[in-house]
């Protein structure tokens, strides 16, 4: 992990659907997960502090619902982002039990 680092558990590339309500529900892609976290691309982002309610769908079609605080929104600038993702990274409240053991069953 590089010193400047501040992820504080593991994460995982891995692409799931999302939808989350900002001013009308949105529908988004993860670009990777960890326990305590995950990243969202959208263009559709809400701003750091906020809260938000995710409708997270795992790859057995199962649907888990997470809450979760907005930690920062990349938002996107034309021709700036040098393969930056836009997006949203969020930490996670109190992640249901189904999330972590997915999250661990891909870290194995």
């Amino acid at each position: 992990m590089a010193l400047n680092e501040k992820r504080k558990a593991a994460r995982v590339a891995k692409r799931l659907e999302v939808k989350f309500h900002s001013t009308a529900e949105n529908t988004a892609i993860t670009n990777d997960l960890s326990e305590k976290g995950l990243f969202v691309t959208t263009s559709k982002g809400m701003d750091a502090g906020n809260s938000i309610d995710i409708k997270l769908h795992l790859p057995n079609s199962e649907a888990l619902f997470i809450k979760g605080r907005i930690v920062r929104n990349i938002k996107a600038t034309p021709g700036i982002n040098n393969g930056t993702h836009v997006g949203m990274g969020i930490e996670l409240i109190n992640p249901p039990q189904d999330f972590v053991n997915y999250i661990q069953s891909l870290l194995e």
